[in-house]
């Protein structure tokens, strides 16, 4: 990434934000060291999966594929992969970093490896799954370009590739922003190095031989600051509201188990939503 140049968009911590030019999509500039950020992570990260949208994936993945292998790259506690041990017919294998949530997946009766992406590459080589997920990890690496082309190698024939990252710079912050006179609150260092939204994940999963087998994204949280549920100024609301949006998607998949992907597809054409999801396949 030694060529990356393009548009300022801000600066923090004494790093700048570029709207990279050579990348397409807004990263870091200088970009922090592997070594470090490694670090970062194995001891001091604490944040939950922050996505509810497990239901959704299974959802999807049943379409096509009632069984098989799948991996969860950085799984954290375990989440996703219990959805698919709940079905049957899937061997579940994750990877994560963080020493305390590989502990509490393990406990689940998960198999989770507690190694680095290039720890990984090396000790799986050769290795195939029919699903991989990829959940809220490009925006942590150095390198989102560079993973995806590795990872071609680790899918079966057919196999699905599902890669989800928050969408930042979105319509609905935008537009927050600016009734608010504030400056961008998702920005987070070290640990968000790379900001993307629907055509900048688009174009990064084409550029690294996929093509795009579904997309959608997930409930647009920033509606709830639109309509005055102001959760970064009240935090305590926030849980509120999202205890709110998981019990009426649960009671949606209740009535029809697809219904809420369906509509979550909608909101991503619209580029809104907060995070977005897509299925890809590889080609050699």
């Amino acid at each position: 990434m030694g060529s990356c140049q393009g548009e300022l968009v801000l600066v923090r911590e004494g790093r700048s934000l570029i709207r990279c030019a050579t990348c397409q999509y807004i990263h870091v500039d200088p970009m922090y060291e592997a070594e470090e950020l490694e670090a970062f992570y194995r001891g001091s990260y604490g944040e939950s999966t922050p996505s509810p949208n497990w239901a959704e994936k299974v959802w999807n993945v049943r379409r096509s594929k009632k069984e098989g292998r799948i991996l969860d790259i950085g799984c954290w506690e375990g989440r996703q992969l219990e959805e698919f041990i709940r079905v049957g017919g899937w061997e579940c294998t994750g990877t994560e970093l963080n020493v305390r949530a590989a502990e509490v997946a393990r406990s689940k009766s998960i198999d989770v490896h507690n190694v680095s992406l290039n720890e990984f590459v090396e000790r799986f080589r050769g290795e195939l799954w029919d699903v991989i997920n990829l959940a809220y990890v490009l925006e942590h690496i150095p390198d989102p370009r560079g993973l995806l082309t590795r990872l071609r190698g680790f899918l079966a024939p057919n196999g699905i590739l599902i890669v989800e990252v928050p969408n930042e710079f979105s319509p609905f912050q935008m537009a927050y922003l600016k009734a608010k006179g504030r400056e961008p609150y998702w920005i987070a260092l070290p640990d968000h190095l790379n900001y993307f939204d629907s055509a900048s994940l688009e174009a990064l999963a084409r550029n690294t031989g996929y093509s795009i087998l579904h997309r959608e994204a997930t409930f647009p949280m920033e509606l709830f600051l639109l309509m005055g549920d102001d959760y970064l100024e009240d935090p305590p609301i926030g849980k509120s509201c999202f205890q709110k949006v998981v019990r009426m998607e649960g009671i949606l998949r209740d009535y029809d188990p697809g219904l809420v992907s369906r509509i979550y597809a909608e909101l991503y054409k619209a580029n809104v939503g907060r995070a977005l999801v897509l299925y890809l396949q590889g080609h050699p």
